[in-house]
């Protein structure tokens, strides 16, 4: 029987169709006419017609004295600012402190220096752009006192000010604060006998199908793949009318495997090429995966939960390199912003302690690089579910007196849904948009611009590559926040904008019609004050819960922009193959 297709559904009660993407990728993005008239945005940043009254720069940091560099720069009295009314501010802040904290929470003061004797629990304190925040736990020590700082929001420090800035940025020009006891989704499975926070994918079981379609549309299934809520992954095929477990591997396939192992042909993660011919086999040789690993620089490497990361941030690019090994499982994948000619745009007003316009454009020519190299070996039996945060943030000091920085922060979830033993999925994608991202409220409005033009040089459908006997997935979520404000890593408070970039592979076995589909999406999100996620929050609340029964609030943004998408991208091939939807259990 000729096939015209392959159908591969991921679902919790049935099938459903999607709209026929093209064999490329099929971008779509949200109100693309924006770019040709003014916007709310638009509106804030133009800084001739609407003068901000303290004008910032970015500061070279060989500028910066040794404890400005460590412990970031102090407030200054001027009289463009006023500040709020009861906090302990310390012009000479950054001399007071003896030592942070790799929980980036935790920080040591001199007893002695000017304003530390009037440290309480409950106060703020303001010591520089980094150590700021509510005083939620206090120990003094002799001649050394030892504070857990909660985070705040700008207007819980700023009563009055007006800024702007408009300058070219260099991201390879930051300071790199890593804070490797960061709290962590998983932190609290290294304690036992206490409540552990439920993992983001616990509650529901993913099902996938292969179907054949014949030329007059009739689907006849033939093969099935579970996924638990652990991610153990369990294959099915059609007999009959019936389906049956199996975990065999065809004797082609399983002769293949023993010669990457032990041949020139291993399961690493390098460049290869050719084609591979099963003898005894029917139908045409196997192409062998050739997207070789990505190289990123390496200066930094952290370890979070079971991966390794390589964040890093070059003159004209921002993101991390994520390489996962345990369980006979191996995946390296990484996310990139690419920031050529980074020009960046930055207004804030608070008027008697309320938010006024403000906002912040990251402009330039900008991209988005996803690379996925992925195996599984002979003992692999279980697939990785993985949600963290980076403990890194690469931070620009921004000149003035309130020692505003502007940061990046990143975060990330790696879902992989293999099916088979010794299987090989690789993709790549790269997509250009114009117009940056820009956000902010003016006239008390808030405005989003969206990309004006989107491009693609790779596609992950397009380029998505693999060798398996069975169906495979995986998922990867990439989340970069630039942010204007004060504080450290996942406590920084400011005016923020946060693009979200998620792409999916699935790919069908080669035994039967092959089908492989790629998506990626991007959205932005917005807006002027801390938005901790929940998981970050209760990892955070638990590591106090050793110092303090005080707790973090959850608190929302004091403005929020809407989510808005950028765009859209989806490519299956053959046309119309594969369609996805999640549910649960």
């Amino acid at each position: 029987m000729m096939l015209s297709g392959v159908l591969i559904c991921t679902l919790a009660g049935g099938c459903r169709k999607s709209a026929a993407p093209t064999p490329g990728p099929s971008l779509s993005q949200q109100s693309a006419d924006q770019g040709s008239k003014p916007t709310v945005a638009d509106e804030l940043f133009d800084f001739k017609r609407h003068p901000r009254k303290s004008m910032i720069k970015p500061l070279e940091v060989s500028a910066l004295s040794e404890t400005e560099k460590k412990y970031g720069r102090a407030p200054q009295l001027d009289p463009s600012v006023e500040y709020q009314p009861g906090i302990i501010l310390m012009t000479q802040g950054d001399k007071a402190i003896r030592s942070v904290g790799t929980d980036a929470m935790s920080w040591t003061f001199d007893a002695n220096a000017p304003h530390v004797n009037e440290f309480e629990k409950g106060k703020i304190v303001f010591a520089t752009g980094r150590a700021v925040g509510r005083i939620l736990y206090i120990k003094r020590d002799g001649d050394t006192v030892k504070v857990v700082l909660g985070p705040i929001q700008l207007t819980d420090v700023i009563r009055n000010g007006d800024f702007g800035m408009s300058e070219d940025i260099n991201p390879g020009n930051a300071l790199v604060y890593i804070n490797p006891d960061l709290p962590e989704p998983g932190v609290e499975k290294t304690k036992p006998n206490i409540s552990r926070l439920e993992p983001p994918w616990k509650g529901w079981n993913k099902t996938v199908v292969v179907s054949s379609v014949s030329a007059t549309g009739k689907w006849t299934p033939l093969k099935m793949m579970k996924i638990d809520p652990k991610g153990q992954a369990t294959n099915f095929r059609r007999i009959g009318r019936r389906w049956a477990r199996t975990n065999y591997l065809p004797a082609e396939f399983s002769r293949l495997a023993g010669e990457k192992r032990n041949g020139a042909l291993r399961f690493e993660h390098t460049a290869w090429g050719g084609q591979i011919t099963m003898p005894g086999a029917p139908g045409p040789s196997i192409n062998v995966p050739k997207i070789p690993s990505l190289d990123v620089p390496k200066a930094i490497t952290v370890s979070v939960a079971d991966l390794t990361a390589h964040p890093f941030a070059t003159s004209s690019s921002i993101g991390v390199k994520y390489i996962y090994d345990k369980n006979d499982l191996y995946y390296e994948a990484t996310g990139i912003l690419e920031l050529h000619n980074l020009h960046a745009n930055f207004a804030l007003g608070i008027l008697n302690g309320v938010p006024a316009d403000s906002g912040l454009d990251l402009g330039g020519e900008l991209g988005v690089h996803v690379h996925l190299n992925a195996h599984t070996s002979q003992n692999f039996h279980v697939n990785s579910q993985t949600k963290l945060y980076v403990p890194v943030d690469f931070s620009i000091p921004l000149g003035g007196p309130i020692p505003f920085a502007l940061s990046f922060e990143q975060a990330a979830i790696i879902n992989t849904g293999f099916s088979a033993k010794n299987s090989i999925m690789n993709a790549d994608g790269l997509y250009n948009f114009s117009g940056g991202l820009k956000a902010g409220r003016f006239g008390g409005s808030w405005g989003v611009s969206v990309p004006m033009k989107i491009s693609y040089v790779t596609d992950v459908g397009q380029s998505l590559e693999g060798l398996s006997v069975g169906i495979n997935s995986l998922v990867l979520g990439c989340s970069l926040e630039g942010i204007v404000g004060l504080g450290v890593a996942g406590f920084t408070t400011g005016v923020y904008v946060t693009l979200t970039v998620s792409a999916t592979v699935l790919r069908a076995p080669d035994i039967a019609s092959a089908c492989r589909q790629g998506t990626i999406e991007a959205w932005l999100y917005s807006g002027l004050g801390y938005a901790m996620p929940k998981w970050l929050n209760d990892a955070v609340n638990y590591v106090l819960s050793f110092f303090t029964d005080d707790r973090v609030d959850q608190v929302g943004s004091l403005l929020k922009g809407p989510a808005t998408r950028l765009f859209h991208g989806d490519t299956s091939i053959p046309r119309n193959c594969a369609s996805q939807t999640k549910g649960g259990a």
